[in-house]
């Protein structure tokens, strides 16, 4: 067991790496191109520190035939996400980064709440049904994925620039390349690790999806979040989060479809549902902290992330009690 968390150990400190090199990559790409900060944000940049969910996710299905441990690998990444960022928000509270964050955020993560609760649904209907082996409610996933693009590609800054970059196209593309090739590979190998885990300990692959594989997958995130508020871009520093829970989403789809032998919620245990639960309040709170007028008063402003944080505590202390 100790071996296992060595090598899972040693395999998130590599994805943070690589990680942080290919959001270096990104934002060098920004610089380089005409593309507007929301599309880089919610969507590129979204999308890089998401990578980890994706090889994972997909090879905890399709390799390992595990599709729990995908749904915890996802769900867990969510909850943690929108953790990080009431953390964040204490943390850097004299900022009151959400007295400053614009409203382009909003319509993503009202998005992610209504998957939130097509999954939900979909784990006690029985007549969600499915087209081929791919379920109705990974194409419903996939429709408001694509419903999103749409929003953010429309109030893309069509007046965007290109700076003068340190770093050639070419030699920009190959960084890409390579990190991306390390990201993919040290995150196969965490999904197989966490599997291992989650059979030597018999804690269960939702539980241990969601915490270690979960959380391993999300660092970037984490990464990322210090470091824009450092930077006082605190736009970007939510779109990350609320595009990487979306994004996120859309691998659930994408898992679903790489899956052959059926649908992965039609297979779902409905042990995940605490998780389900859990995600769908951490983000009517983050809505309404997206949603609401600027605040003064410390106590008032910092009160919803402490309720992220402690449901969040609740969902840990729950899981070990049940397993």
């Amino acid at each position: 067991m100790g071996v296992l968390l060595l090598q899972y150990l040693v395999l998130s400190i590599i994805v943070v790496v690589s990680s942080i090199r290919i959001s270096s990559c990104v934002d060098e790409l920004d610089k380089q191109t005409k593309m507007g900060g929301a599309l880089i944000g919610g969507i590129l940049l979204a999308g890089v520190t998401s990578l980890p969910e994706l090889i994972t996710s997909i090879s905890s299905t399709t390799m390992l035939n595990n599709p729990d441990l995908a749904f915890g690998n996802i769900l867990g990444s969510n909850t943690f996400n929108i953790f990080i960022l009431a953390v964040g928000n204490l943390f850097f509270i004299k900022a009151m980064l959400f007295n400053h964050t614009g409203k382009s955020n909003t319509k993503t993560n009202i998005i992610s709440t209504v998957i939130y609760l097509i999954i939900l649904f979909s784990f006690y209907s029985l007549t969600m049904g499915r087209i081929g082996h791919v379920g109705i409610s990974s194409i419903f996933i996939g429709i408001l994925y694509y419903i999103n693009l749409r929003l953010i590609s429309d109030e893309e800054d069509a007046n965007s620039s290109c700076d003068q970059s340190c770093c050639s196209l070419p030699l920009l593309i190959f960084q890409f390349i390579f990190w991306a090739i390390v990201l993919v590979f040290s995150s196969l190998f965490i999904s197989i690790t966490t599997d291992k885990i989650a059979q030597s300990t018999g804690i269960g692959s939702s539980f241990i999806g969601a915490m270690f594989l979960g959380v391993a997958t999300s660092l970037p995130e984490m990464t990322s979040l210090i470091s824009l508020i450092r930077l006082k871009n605190y736009d970007l520093a939510v779109g990350n989060i609320v595009g990487s829970n979306l994004f996120n989403f859309a691998i659930i789809a994408l898992t679903d479809l790489f899956y052959l032998s059926g649908s992965i919620f039609e297979i779902a245990d409905t042990s995940n549902t605490l998780l389900v639960i859990v995600g769908l309040s951490e983000s009517i709170i983050l809505t309404y902290m997206l949603v609401r007028k600027e605040v003064k008063n410390l106590i008032l402003y910092a009160l919803p992330s402490l309720m992220i944080i402690g449901i969040y505590f609740y969902y840990i202390v729950a899981s070990l009690n049940n397993g």
